[in-house]
């Protein structure tokens, strides 16, 4: 069958979508559509190496340019009119709603629109928000005149919403939790607990991930203990209407207590993982976070807010500990469970890589999506 992933630019597919496409590239013609403007020809050739083929499709100008919108949708169909894909996976919840769009001028098997998070603004009551989530739903009920078609949601919370919502119906979608974590690469460790524990944030340097709710908790550690170290490891992108001001990444950057890191590629992200004892990653929601399930392989214990997403990551007391989301006291609290009870490092950590192995493993999401394809 001949299957095409339809995603923004190609460093998120590599980071987000590479491993589980190279093992689908083994029973299937497995294509990619995407930005290729700016993509180095080094990893355009590691993807080709791996049997998928790529289609450039340029991106549009600007969030709420309507005539780029028109254009893309425009030239987006006609390029899969053009190959005759059978299925095609739409991946974000904006390129799901184009996806949708173009579902209804297409004859195709399927369309699969991957709900990989609702994000920081599905709540805004702000206009042009409001008016954003109107357009998706009025172009998601269209879909109900029509049966080629499978929301898949990273978890079980934006399933509920999405449905509660009317955005779908409860029947035309699933969960399909992740993409799969490859375990021959995120391998276990177990840690040297002896040594200086290190609390890891890794994550974009936005608001939403808790960025700032973690910087204030590990100042606070800082003062009260000296053999604590502090991590921060992540892009930052000043067009990104989320992102932190430039006063804070400057602190960041500047600070005596934190290190950072900048941004990890992805096929290094595995040593810093190896390098720290305990992942923070304070989100106000999440499809799933990927980099939680990575660091459970390599037997990291989790410090998750108790949100959407993070909740399917963590079972509470077993491989982690959970926080109320925005509150820097509460991860403060937890980060000192770890350092006044340091076997809990190890103890949590195996039972991480364990559970992540599971539940999450590359093998098991990878049949999942397999199936999919048999119905």
């Amino acid at each position: 069958m001949k299957i095409s992933f339809v995603v923004v630019n190609p460093d998120y597919f590599i980071s987000h979508r590479l491993d589980l496409a190279t093992n689908l590239a083994k029973l299937h013609d497995v294509h990619v559509i995407t930005n290729l403007e700016n993509a180095p020809e080094s990893k355009i050739q590691d993807i080709e190496e791996r049997g998928i083929s790529l289609h450039h499709l340029s991106s549009r100008n600007g969030s709420f340019d309507i005539f780029g919108y028109l254009k893309y949708i425009f030239n987006l169909k006609n390029l899969i009119h053009l190959q005759k894909f059978d299925y095609v996976f739409y991946v974000t919840l904006e390129m799901s709603t184009l996806g949708a769009l173009i579902n209804n001028f297409l004859k195709i098997k399927k369309s699969y629109f991957l709900i990989t998070g609702i994000g920081p603004f599905f709540y805004t009551k702000k206009f042009k928000y409001a008016l954003n989530r109107f357009i998706q739903k009025i172009i998601f009920l269209l879909l109900r005149f029509k049966s080629n078609y499978l929301f898949i949601f990273q978890n079980n919370d934006d399933q509920r919403i999405f449905t509660d919502k009317k955005f779908c119906q409860y029947e035309m979608s699933t969960v399909i939790q992740g993409n799969g974590v490859d375990t021959n690469h995120f391998k276990y460790r177990k840690r040297e607990v002896e040594s200086k524990i290190t609390f890891l944030f890794a994550s974009k340097l936005i608001y939403s991930k808790g960025i700032i709710e973690f910087i204030n908790a590990s100042k606070k550690i800082a003062e009260q203990y000296q053999d604590i170290k502090f991590y921060v490891a992540g892009n930052y992108d000043p067009t990104n209407p989320d992102t932190i001001s430039a006063k804070d990444f400057e602190k960041i950057k500047t600070s005596n207590q934190i290190e950072y890191k900048g941004f990890i590629e992805t096929n290094k992200m595995r040593d810093c993982l190896y390098a720290s004892s305990v992942l923070v990653l304070p989100s106000y929601g999440e499809g799933l976070p990927k980099v939680a399930l990575e660091a459970s392989a390599t037997g990291l214990p989790l410090i998750l807010s108790n949100v959407s997403g993070c909740r399917d990551c963590l079972i509470e007391g077993k491989n982690g500990l959970l926080v109320e989301a925005k509150n820097s006291n509460a991860i403060e609290i937890a980060m000192k469970k770890f350092i006044n009870q340091k076997e809990l490092i190890n103890i949590y950590g195996k039972f991480s890589s364990e559970f992540m192995e599971t539940n999450f493993s590359l093998t098991i999401i990878t049949q999942k999506f397999i199936d999919l394809l048999k119905e």
